[in-house]
């Protein structure tokens, strides 16, 4: 069953002048659901999420989360999220302590307790130590500690693991879905696609400030690539009932996409003369490849600017 709508866009759009940061951006995030949001930088993610928390003031249209215009109700949007941004700022006198309590002190105390847990038992920290003492990546570790602490519905992610170790990325992975297990929605803005792809319901991926494809993960893991040589020619057509679709070619194979049950797909081929075959998934990179891949053609794009 879908899940209503807790964050939407409609038309939203940010731009400095002849400059678009953002275009006609229309989407919805549902409740309880693992969002990524992909591109490179200036693809527009962080302003979309900027824009979400009402922290700038779109040009045109708007965005809402609970029903509350993000820009007009941007204070009460901001109690009701939890936010990581992309760059972080501490201040260094405080002790790692010291700042989960003036964090948590902005909510009235609360997640305090959970917030020095996840620090100390998670993320290994010595919450004794003056912040500037700590390392970036220790830093990174205590800001997350602190947003999947607070008690909200919403945590707003913004390349949560971009300065942490093998072992601290695998920790964020788990909360995140710790965090969706508990019914609370996440938006994760990231560059490692590994990561998105582990963790994500739906994906959307934009290029130079437009929405350019959203997809659901939970279809995409179903999708099989299966790689087939047959002994002499193929046996076209195939049968509809086996979903099957022709991508390409591979020197003397096909290269298919079959979203079907594979019980019938495997009797089926028993019946035909295969050489050779593959079966197997295609990963979010080929998908992201489609849109920011070195054959990608930008100027669509800057046309449409115009």
């Amino acid at each position: 069953m879908k899940q209503p709508a807790l964050i939407m866009s409609d038309g939203l759009t940010k731009a400095y002048g002849p400059t678009y940061a953002l275009r006609d951006l229309s989407l919805d995030v549902r409740q309880g659901e693992v969002f990524g949001l992909l591109g490179p930088n200036g693809s527009g993610k962080t302003t979309t999420i900027r824009l979400w928390l009402g922290l700038m003031r779109p040009t045109r249209g708007r965005a809402s989360i609970f029903g509350l215009d993000c820009w007009r109700g941007g204070l009460q949007v901001r109690r009701l999220v939890s936010y990581l941004p992309g760059e972080l700022r501490m201040p260094g006198s405080l002790s790692g302590l010291g700042v989960l309590k003036f964090l948590s002190g902005l909510r009235d105390g609360e997640g305090l307790d959970r917030a020095a847990a996840i620090a100390e038992r998670v993320m290994k920290l010595d919450l004794s130590r003056k912040v500037r003492k700590y390392s970036t990546g220790m830093k990174q570790k205590l800001a997350l500690a602190q947003a999947f602490a607070d008690p909200v519905d919403v945590l707003i992610l913004d390349e949560p693991t971009s300065a942490l170790d093998p072992s601290a990325r695998l920790d964020v992975m788990n909360l995140i879905r710790e965090a969706k297990a508990q019914g609370q929605t996440v938006i994760f803005s990231g560059h490692v696609l590994s990561e998105i792809e582990s963790v994500c319901d739906r994906v959307a991926i934009l290029r130079r400030g437009r929405l350019v494809h959203v997809e659901d993960m939970h279809a995409r893991r179903r999708l099989r690539m299966v790689l087939a040589r047959f002994a002499g020619e193929p046996p076209l057509p195939f049968p509809e009932e086996l979903d099957l679709k022709v991508r390409g070619t591979e020197g003397a194979a096909l290269l298919l996409e079959h979203g079907g049950e594979l019980g019938p797909l495997l009797r089926w081929l028993a019946t035909v003369p295969v050489e050779d075959l593959a079966i197997g998934t295609e990963d979010l990179h080929t998908l992201y490849n489609q849109f920011h891949g070195p054959d990608v053609d930008v100027a669509e794009d800057e046309d449409s600017a115009r």
